[in-house]
């Protein structure tokens, strides 16, 4: 019983080192092929000439299908509500949209 226990212990402990190291490597890579949530916030108040203390109710959020990756960018100010579509490579304006 005791070697049992010995052994589910030890794949355990080797499952979850390998887990760790997977995860690792997606957030590393994440973090070194994107601009980032707060880059691409910075693009789309750019672009709209909007100061960020500005704004309210900022939401981002990394979207990726198909191989694409973006940026769901969307806030609003006192006079408008902003939509915007940044590209997560390249911090570049792909759709722009205020109501």
């Amino acid at each position: 019983m005791k070697k049992a226990l010995k052994t589910a212990l030890i794949i355990l402990i080797v499952l979850l080192i390998i887990g760790t190291a997977i995860g690792g490597y997606f957030i590393w890579r994440h973090h070194a092929l994107y601009i980032g949530a707060d880059a691409a916030l910075g693009a789309a108040l750019d672009d709209a000439g909007v100061l960020a203390a500005k704004t309210f109710d900022v939401d981002v959020d990394f979207e990726h299908k198909y191989g694409r990756s973006w940026y769901e960018v969307q806030f609003e100010t006192a006079e408008a509500e902003y939509d915007y579509i940044i590209d997560a490579g390249t911090g570049e304006v792909l759709k722009a949209a205020a109501k």
